[in-house]
């Protein structure tokens, strides 16, 4: 009997131990998988209705823009936009899926290197992804499936990037 609890202390402690070196050992593998894909809770894909369903839970203070499938929202110091489908007499998705969240900082701070790089980490750190420097768009993660995530310094903007080329192609043929 002695014999079975030391040894079973021997494991509480090896196990103790492994935490402590090893803090993510525990987590189920699923979890390190999951990566965060909205900004705020808006996410491409969601449906205006799922949209107007948070707005009301969270009481985030929005309007929606005349004429249009585009709300703007005013959020912890930040002006969210989100853009879902209009009706298209080709294809009349009643659902209005979103495909764009941009989120404008109002008061962004200094924008020294250092503290560009503290908000890329952080960006990184919530979102689970390793970001890429685009001369252009400046940092951007690829999150969820099909996601872009990019931040310049003052907003960020998560777009759904298959929506966004067949928009864009869309455009062209304008």
């Amino acid at each position: 009997m002695k014999i079975a609890i030391v040894i079973a202390g021997l494991i509480v402690v090896a196990a103790a131990v492994l935490v402590s070196v090893q803090p993510g050992f525990l987590k189920p593998a699923s979890l390190a998988l999951v990566k965060k894909s909205d900004i705020l809770g808006f996410s491409p894909g969601m449906t205006f209705d799922e949209t107007n369903k948070l707005i009301t839970q969270r009481r985030y203070s929005c309007r929606q823009l005349r004429y249009s499938y585009v709300l703007e929202c005013a959020v912890d110091g930040a002006k969210v936009t989100i853009f879902a489908d209009d009706i298209d007499p080709k294809n009349p998705d009643p659902k209005h899926p979103i495909w764009r969240v941009n989120a404008e900082l109002s008061n962004p701070g200094p924008q020294d290197a250092a503290s560009k790089d503290a908000a890329v980490k952080s960006i990184s750190d919530q979102f689970n992804a390793q970001p890429t420097r685009d001369a252009r768009e400046g940092w951007i993660w690829t999150v969820g499936r099909g996601l872009k995530l990019s931040y310049d310094g003052a907003a960020l903007k998560l777009v759904d990037e298959a929506e966004e080329i067949r928009r864009a192609k869309q455009e062209a043929k304008r």
